[in-house]
């Protein structure tokens, strides 16, 4: 595999030395990730060259989760002018790759994530997170009318104006309790690892954290438990679901409400972002979740709290 003369340079300059370099997987960003060894260990390199501030947030928040008991990756070296990094590998453990080959520890690895959760939802906020305003839920939803929705089309005003009157009367809401905890943002399978060596919520290996935010806990328990890249049954979400609950007594009878109204704004996103992947990148690989979120999306809206919303797709269509 041959990489950049930059991040060569890069790697003489901090006298790095290697024998082998895999390109691995991207993800949706525009970061590159190469596994970088020699015979005494193995690291990831990252190319944050054309996002150097998710670089920057990443290392901010990375030591936040370090100093504050939690699994992420140790940044050995990182420059930021040119937006390359080091750090540590958690290897192949994904929770993705181990729900295909360890079914039967499923729920072993949702209950510990859950514990996990549980536990960053008691910490201070650290104060250079920023709020998920509404401007952002509404943002978000945004990708969702933009490429999907009415891509190359006319937007008619009248149906935009009352999709954007139901989710402010949604919004609210879902905020209505005031819960505030950090909100990793991407919380899914293909960003959790099992790190076998070590104990209690350090078993959790995190990565993509770098879109941190101060939001509602539930969040990113629906990320994990209505993630569009695995099936699990509406059974099992909700005994997780409670299983979340017994462990945190503040929750009061408007969390599930929360759930379900932040679980569908991300399912309503990740459609749109899906799409825009598609349109401007050339990236289809991810158009194999759709239907699967679609299904998500459809089994939500039949929630009385969605009635306006529901009506709102039968009117306007999908």
């Amino acid at each position: 595999m041959r990489i950049s003369f930059s991040i060569k340079e890069y790697l003489q300059k901090i006298k790095y030395s290697y024998d082998h370099v895999q390109e691995l997987q991207v993800d949706a960003s525009k970061r590159k990730y190469f596994r970088i060894s020699n015979k005494n260990n193995t690291n990831i390199l990252v190319d944050s060259s054309l996002e150097k501030n998710s670089l920057k947030d990443f290392i901010k928040m990375s030591n936040w989760l370090d100093m504050e008991g939690f699994s992420s990756p140790r940044i050995y070296d990182a420059n930021l002018i040119r937006g390359y990094s080091i750090m540590e590998d958690f290897g192949d453990n994904k929770f993705s790759n181990l729900f295909v080959k360890e079914k039967e520890n499923r729920f072993f690895m949702y209950s510990n994530t859950i514990d996990l959760l549980s536990y960053l939802s008691k910490k201070e906020l650290p104060s250079f997170l920023k709020p998920f305003s509404k401007k952002i839920f509404n943002k978000e939803l945004s990708f969702f009318l933009d490429w999907y929705k009415y891509y190359n089309k006319i937007k008619n005003k009248n149906e935009v104006s009352e999709w954007n009157k139901i989710w402010g009367n949604l919004y609210e809401e879902a905020n209505i309790d005031k819960l505030k905890t950090v909100v990793l943002r991407d919380f899914h399978i293909d960003n959790l690892f099992l790190l076998k060596n070590r104990k209690g919520i350090k078993k959790i290996g995190l990565i993509d954290f770098q879109d941190a935010l101060i939001g509602h806990p539930a969040y990113d328990l629906v990320s994990l438990l209505q993630d569009v890249r695995i099936t699990i049954s509406s059974l099992k979400e909700r005994e997780l679901l409670e299983l979340y609950i017994s462990k945190n007594n503040s929750i009061n009878s408007s969390f599930k409400i929360s759930y379900i109204i932040f679980g569908t704004q991300r399912l309503i996103k990740i459609i749109g972002i899906f799409k825009r992947l598609e349109y401007l990148y050339g990236k289809k690989k991810y158009l194999i979740f759709l239907p699967r979120t679609l299904e998500l999306l459809k089994r939500n809206l039949k929630n009385p709290i969605f009635k306006d919303l529901d009506s709102w797709f039968e009117n306007y269509g999908y």
